[in-house]
């Protein structure tokens, strides 16, 4: 369970980083430009891991006023 929930908020979160890039034209830093590509490179060769406690944090401020 915990594993599909890791791989399926993985690709949400490369989808969503995907469709931001694209609708952006430029980057103003390049090392956001070279920190999407890594994380990119990671989710395609099935490397890259969610912080789980950083995401819980982050639907428990998103769900509390």
């Amino acid at each position: 369970m915990i594993s599909q929930v890791t791989a399926s908020a993985a690709n949400a979160l490369y989808q969503e980083s995907t469709k931001n890039v694209q609708k952006s034209n430029s980057v103003s830093k390049q090392g956001e430009t070279g920190r999407i590509e890594t994380i990119k490179a990671e989710i395609e060769k099935g490397a890259y891991r969610v912080d789980l406690d950083a995401l819980a944090k982050k639907i428990a401020e998103e769900l509390m006023p």
